[in-house]
């Protein structure tokens, strides 16, 4: 379990890698990124309840993270969150909030897999 819950963070945080190298690559082209960067951000956000439930089942098994484990768990949803507010305030640039968000949630995501 505890592998799988690992895997889910790594893969989760390779996506959001690739969603904030293809928002730079879209800011640095001026061109829209196109329908894959929302099908990636799509399967990145669904994606977030893997490493969740694996969590909760490997601390119900009884494992003891460091606290900072869960706020890295917890906030990369915040940060989709807020970037689900704050691109409705960019028309037209909606994709470079989430590019962002991206790469904050990278950050958080390697974190958590450092702390745990």
């Amino acid at each position: 379990m505890t592998f799988l819950h690992r895997y889910f963070g790594l893969v989760l945080a390779a996506l959001f890698l690739i969603l904030f190298f293809w928002g730079i690559a879209g800011w640095v082209t001026n061109r829209h990124p196109g329908k894959w960067f929302w099908r990636i951000l799509a399967v990145a956000q669904v994606g977030l309840a893997g490493p969740a439930i694996t969590g909760i089942a490997l601390f119900v098994l009884g494992g003891r993270p460091h606290l900072l484990h869960f706020a890295y768990g917890l906030f990369p949803v915040i940060v989709l969150l807020v970037a689900h507010r704050l691109s409705r305030r960019f028309e037209g640039l909606e994709w470079t909030v989430f590019a962002i968000a991206g790469l904050v949630n990278f950050g958080l995501l390697t974190r958590g897999f450092m702390t745990g």
